[in-house]
């Protein structure tokens, strides 16, 4: 086996691979008893089948799994002998297997890691934000919570208003036509809540119980479903139920209801809620110093990003879309705009990802940051609670693939334990926020 190696670019590796003709007629013999051992040709017992008939009868299946085989064994050689890894497996290109079984070649192209160094990723300078708790804060929270624990009686005396929930069925006709998706029953639509479509949202104000009323809406310009868009509908809508939202009183019984009895007064409670928001600003603020950190370490170095994590991020980063869509019971179609309407994000998002991880591998294994076991397990617990899955079904879910899972937790350890370490040894100047008018 012979080979020669040449640079298609920072990242990309051509393998031109050549195979000698002895090296394939040892594999085309070996193949060959190893088809007569199996073979069964009337007249002859097992294994004793002359070798030119099982030649005569299998040798288009042979020559194809020798092809295969050698193909393989060869690239594994050149590997191991060039110390290359590849990121991905390798495009074949180019193959030839001589009629005469006398050369066998081919092109392997594989992408790599990139080379590269980083130099003054310790003590950046980066703008932090103070974290201020105020009394609306609070207020707001609190409002938030009471909005939670909020509930419903049924209204029979009065038309519909704002802040009312209905229970309705519709039928939307264009042209006196029903159109796909325009109608429903026993659909929930609370009025104010911007969740419907507008024109008919505004129109259920004065709507009794049982009442059955066409309306005339107008769709907006920028609706989704570009067939729809600005087009006039008729709505026939019936009324089957009108629920008024109830708010409870915030005092000490409130306090001791939504905490399960973990506080008794109203003071306790607001300390609760404000060390919650303290809590979430504190996280907000370290998001934005980590998005910081890491823009200013993809200005420190400049390198080619391999296509193989280019399309493998941003596969998995319009799986996570969707699946966030249809879970917010979108159709598919409406899915699928949505997602190409992003696709120019997406890319993006996907490009800064791959090189945030490539820098921060670097560093990792320059500054010498190590996982150890005890750590993994405190993510794999963390990881666990987060999921809001029982853990026997994630269990179940992993079955096989403890070391994908192994080592996504210990990665997952090693970038957290890193981006402390970084943003320990930054330097901060304080941001000036301005007060909103």
């Amino acid at each position: 086996m012979k080979y020669t190696v040449s640079n298609l670019s920072e990242v990309k590796r051509k393998i031109e691979i050549s195979v000698d003709q002895e090296q394939i007629q040892q594999e085309l013999d070996k193949s060959l008893k190893k088809y007569r051992k199996k073979a069964k040709v009337k007249g002859f017992r097992p294994g004793k089948v002359p070798l030119n008939i099982v030649k005569n009868l299998y040798f288009d299946q042979i020559r194809a799994e020798v092809m295969e085989d050698l193909v393989q064994k060869s690239y594994l050689e050149a590997l191991n002998e060039t110390k290359l890894i590849p990121l991905a497996f390798p495009e074949i290109e180019n193959l030839s297997f001589g009629d005469d079984n006398d050369y066998l070649s081919y092109e392997a192209i594989i992408e790599i890691k990139p080379q590269f160094e980083v130099d003054g990723y310790l003590g950046l300078e980066l703008e932090k934000q103070p974290v201020e708790v105020t009394e609306q804060d609070v207020e707001e929270s609190m409002e938030s919570l009471r909005q939670a624990y909020a509930y419903f009686t049924t209204v029979e005396d009065r038309p519909a208003r704002e802040g009312d929930t209905l229970v309705i069925d519709f039928v939307g006709k264009v042209d006196g036509e029903e159109f796909p998706g325009g109608a429903s029953t026993g659909y929930t639509v609370e009025i104010g809540s911007g969740t419907f479509i507008p024109d008919l949202e505004r129109q259920l104000v004065g709507l009794q119980l049982d009442e059955t009323r066409d309306l005339d809406v107008v769709f907006p310009e920028d609706y989704p479903h570009g067939d729809l868009a600005g087009k006039a509908v008729v709505f026939t809508v019936t009324v089957h139920e009108i629920k008024e939202k109830k708010l409870p009183e915030i005092d000490d019984d409130f306090a001791a209801d939504v905490s399960n009895g973990e506080v008794s007064s109203l003071e306790e409670l607001k300390q609760k809620l404000e060390e919650g928001v303290k809590a979430r600003k504190e996280d907000l603020v370290r998001r934005k110093l980590v998005d910081e950190l890491l823009a200013k370490l993809r200005q420190l170095v400049d390198f080619e990003v391999p296509e193989c994590l280019l399309k493998n991020e941003k596969e998995s980063m319009v799986q996570n879309m969707k699946s966030r869509y249809r879970s917010q019971g979108l159709d598919a179609d409406m899915v699928d705009k949505m997602v190409a309407a992003s696709e120019e994000k997406i890319a993006e998002d996907a490009l800064q990802t791959v090189k945030n991880t490539l820098i921060l591998e670097y560093i990792a294994e320059r500054e010498e940051i190590t996982a150890t076991q005890d750590e993994i397990n405190e993510e794999l617990r963390k990881f666990v609670a987060q999921s809001g899955q029982d853990p026997q079904a994630l269990r179940e879910y992993f079955q096989g693939r403890e070391m994908e899972l192994q080592e996504m937790l210990q990665n997952q350890v090693l970038m957290d334990k890193l981006i402390d370490h970084l943003l320990e040894k930054a330097t901060y100047t304080e941001k000036v926020v301005e007060a909103e008018s």
